[in-house]
């Protein structure tokens, strides 16, 4: 007489999870933050240095009220409009600070990237909850609240040291506070992930104690 209780053990034995993190999502996660670096490298540093060697102009912009005779008139109420403006002849240290923060970005992604390939390499060897991976999920939290913050304010000192050598005209600079609230929230989530961690490492050491 056939065992139903071991069939239907065999069975979910053998299904399979869809949800599971499997080898080749580790791939295919290696080549997406992979491609990612290499888009910020490019676009944050080889881009501004190859303009550079050709003499090319440096970009920045200026928010300033977008003006509207017709609506003037009417009486509407100035809104804050985002200028393109080109610093058709840059020096040396112009042309250094508008590729600082570029580069800080790129160095903050590769290490973050780093610190996340090695964080899963510890997943997928099977051993997660070791204080290595708390120190590297902390220093990702760092990461993005703290390196967020300081490339948002040198951005910001970037443009007002290129917008002070250009003749602006009839536009006024405006300001506008557009915080990275997305990398803080998520440096955030990342620093609370580090501290289940830092429970589940202690709560392992506990169970190796007792056995």
């Amino acid at each position: 007489m056939t065992n139903h209780t071991d069939d239907l053990g065999r069975s979910g034995a053998q299904r399979k999870d869809l949800l599971a993190f499997d080898r080749s999502d580790r791939w295919g996660l290696i080549a997406l933050l992979g491609l990612f670096a290499i888009v910020t490298v490019v676009s944050g540093v080889v881009h501004p240095v190859l303009r550079w060697v050709e003499g090319a102009p440096v970009p920045t912009e200026v928010f300033s009220p977008v003006v509207v005779p017709g609506l003037d008139a009417a009486g509407v109420e100035h809104g804050l409009g985002t200028y393109d403006l080109l610093v058709p002849v840059a020096g040396v240290g112009q042309r250094i600070l508008s590729i600082v923060p570029g580069a800080l970005v790129a160095g903050g992604v590769l290490l973050g990237c780093w610190l996340l390939l090695r964080v899963m390499r510890s997943i997928a060897g099977g051993d997660p909850f070791t204080p290595a991976n708390v120190t590297r999920l902390r220093g990702l939290a760092g990461l993005l609240v703290f390196g967020s913050t300081v490339v948002f304010f040198l951005e910001m000192a970037v443009t007002g040291a290129l917008l002070g050598t250009l003749d602006l005209g009839a536009l006024e600079p405006g300001f506008r506070l557009d915080f990275p609230w997305w990398p803080l929230l998520s440096g955030m989530v990342v620093a609370l992930l580090a501290e289940a961690f830092k429970a589940g490492s202690r709560l392992r050491d506990d169970v190796d104690g007792l056995v």
